[in-house]
């Protein structure tokens, strides 16, 4: 219980802030010896993030659903930009789905990839639309720039890799408002995330009842799951509304001294 309440936590709060919630569940199980929660486990922690971005962004997902069924133009560009991400993401997803999953076992990579990240995020106080520019004309969004978002987002599969703080930096730099670029990168991650757990659903339904090294750890339903789904549904709220303050602000640079930290201190003591 106590472990499936940790990695609801770590889930909630790092999938949404910009410190790469794969990077730090990797980092998590090596030092702490978790073993694997199961598939199923995985699968129920994304349903509870997902669910806070409906929460959070309810009146945005709403007005575009509406749009679309009305015709909206501005909407129907708005899913149409959606859609030009998703693929991208896809593409580089599932073509480097076992790289990727290799990478997990290395926690000296996802420390490499934690300084990635921050630099991404500490040199967006010279975006176009970074704080230190405070009177830039935001550029809109268009179709290039939604697939270089998308591009941006399918690399961030990558553990240490933030997916929202390199899809909003990016979006920074290419010059869009800061507000929309907050979200947009989570709204557009609905099909990408939720496509993860769907497949993580499938691997989990096959695997049932089956023993083998493949179907391992393949996790049931119980109070644990229940739990850690939970606390991943609360703390990502909790975590997008703060994110959302900072993007607005123009701070978002401040999280890349704690990824930086995390990163050189995992190079040091992890061997």
């Amino acid at each position: 219980m106590i472990t499936s309440l940790i990695l609801g936590l770590i889930q909630g709060l790092a999938e949404f802030l910009p410190i790469s919630s794969s990077g730090h569940l990797a980092l998590g199980e090596y030092l702490m010896k978790f073993k694997g929660a199961g598939l199923l486990f995985d699968v129920m922690l994304h349903v509870g993030t997902l669910a806070a971005v409906f929460v959070v962004f309810r009146k945005q997902i709403w007005a575009l659903i509406a749009g679309c069924c009305k015709r909206d133009k501005e909407q129907l560009r708005y899913a149409l930009f959606i859609i030009l991400a998703t693929i991208p993401t896809g593409i580089i997803g599932l073509g480097l789905k076992d790289p990727i999953e290799t990478l997990f076992r290395n926690p000296r990579y996802v420390c490499v990839a934690l300084l990635v990240t921050g630099a991404l995020l500490f040199f967006t106080q010279w975006a176009k639309t970074g704080s230190r520019h405070p009177d830039a004309t935001p550029r809109p969004m268009n179709w290039w720039r939604a697939i270089l978002v998308g591009i941006v987002q399918g690399i961030a599969t990558i553990p240490g890799i933030s997916r929202s703080g390199s899809t909003i930096s990016s979006m920074l730099y290419i010059g869009t408002d800061r507000k929309f670029a907050g979200e947009f990168s989570f709204i557009m991650s609905l099909p990408a995330v939720g496509g993860a757990a769907l497949l993580e659903f499938l691997d989990w339904f096959k695997c049932r009842g089956i023993v083998s090294d493949a179907c391992a750890e393949v996790g049931s339903i119980d109070a644990g799951l229940i739990a850690g789904m939970a606390v991943a549904f609360v703390s990502g709220i909790v975590a997008l509304k703060w994110l959302m303050s900072f993007v607005q602000k123009g701070k978002l640079h401040y999280f890349a001294y704690y990824v930086w930290a995390v990163g050189i201190l995992g190079l040091i003591f992890i061997r």
